[in-house]
């Protein structure tokens, strides 16, 4: 079994990349879903076809779904979405405002992720990729198997302690069914997913960007938080890349620029496998192209495999009260070592190799006080 998901700041190209991904998958012969957990759909685009919030075969071994969580709320979280509205409305919302602020933060990443569980253990599939939101919504859903658990202990806590002596007063605004009895059930669905997101033999991510300068920092910051919560980023895919000559000066002038941020991508997401795929002239729609896609982008490489096997790129520890950035960066000459903060990036010069590094917020703002190499890693203590 096998579980991939992209990610990547919204307009890079992710969709088309998932679907070029899932199309070779199937292609090879193994049976692969597609699903979307983005709230702007546009891999039935990508396909051709109609999607669903159920799995739709595209063609042999390719089946394909648009998670709808609105849908999936009102259809089977009806007790939970009906106390937090009434509850709403007892406060003297009107009733569609009440049924739209009804769908309490963090309940649509749960849920997305309760569809990368159900598909991962129904058995019928042997792989599903996952075309995620834009960053900042995945970041909160792949933060969500931790922290949910947090939550409902607190939350069923609560209720317990409640129910012991205020039971006649809470009972009026209460449903009939107790709709935190939901909550363990749930629990137990996030820790299995949690185990499953970090089993580097099941799960890995890949982030799609462009040679653009937003685009590279949003990446960055995603291969920061992947690290800190334990998930595996096994390959980057650069998207539209323009040719390398033109005879056009504005397009000159393009080509000239992403050549700089294509070496900065190579530099700063190494030992990290890079993939490439060309600017095209035309939409890359329907399993054709998406297939002529994977070719290119893979290059006889199986996208199914776990693409990049060596430990985690970066790891944050705290040791005798100071944390020490650990970053997997073999052959580094010590003595050729510069490291500089500017705002929230750690920047790491070696050479003519320089490294940029989103820094977690616990980070920002403490100074360096040294590093050290040992066992191609190099490690960066920050003080207290």
């Amino acid at each position: 079994m096998r579980i991939i998901l992209y990610l990547g700041k919204g307009g890079v190209g992710k969709t088309t990349v998932s679907a070029a991904t899932a199309t070779a998958i199937a292609r090879s012969g193994q049976k692969v879903l597609i699903m979307s957990t983005d709230v702007a759909h546009s891999l039935a685009d990508a396909l051709g076809v109609e999607l669903s919030p159920k799995p739709v075969e595209v063609e042999q071994n390719l089946f394909a779904m648009e998670v709808n969580v609105l849908e999936e709320i009102r259809s089977n979280w009806t007790e939970l979405y009906s106390y937090f509205s009434s509850i709403l409305m007892n406060d003297g919302a009107n009733e569609v405002v009440a049924e739209e602020l009804a769908i309490v933060p963090g309940m649509e990443e749960m849920i997305s992720l309760r569809y990368i569980w159900k598909a991962a253990k129904s058995g019928n599939y042997d792989a599903v990729v996952v075309d995620a939101a834009p960053t900042g919504e995945t970041m909160r859903l792949l933060g969500m198997p931790e922290s949910y658990g947090w939550y409902s202990e607190k939350i069923g806590g609560w209720h317990s302690k409640a129910i012991g002596f205020a039971a006649p007063l809470l009972n009026r605004f209460m449903p009939k069914k107790n709709i935190f009895k939901l909550m363990p059930e749930v629990n137990e669905h996030m820790k299995e997913l949690h185990g499953m997101l970090q089993d580097t033999s099941i799960t890995t991510f890949r982030v799609v960007v462009n040679p653009e300068n937003m685009v590279i920092k949003e990446a960055l910051r995603v291969q920061t938080y992947l690290s800190l919560f334990g998930y595996k980023l096994d390959a980057v895919v650069v998207n539209k890349i323009l040719p390398q000559n033109s005879s056009d000066d504005y397009l000159s002038s393009l080509i000239a620029l992403q050549q700089k941020y294509l070496k900065v991508i190579d530099d700063c997401f190494y030992p990290i496998p890079i993939f490439k795929a060309s600017q095209v002239a035309r939409e890359v729609i329907k399993t054709e192209q998406l297939y002529a896609l994977s070719q290119e982008i893979f290059n006889g490489h199986n996208p199914s495999e776990v693409l990049y096997k060596n430990d985690k790129t970066q790891l944050l520890e705290k040791i005798d009260g100071k944390y020490v950035l650990r970053l997997h960066m073999p052959n580094v000459e010590i003595t050729k070592l510069n490291v500089n903060i500017k705002g929230d990036e750690l920047l790491v010069d070696i050479n003519n190799f320089r490294k940029s590094i989103v820094l977690p917020n616990i980070l920002v703002g403490r100074k360096t006080e040294g590093a050290d190499f040992e066992e191609g890693h190099l490690n960066i203590t920050f003080a207290n």
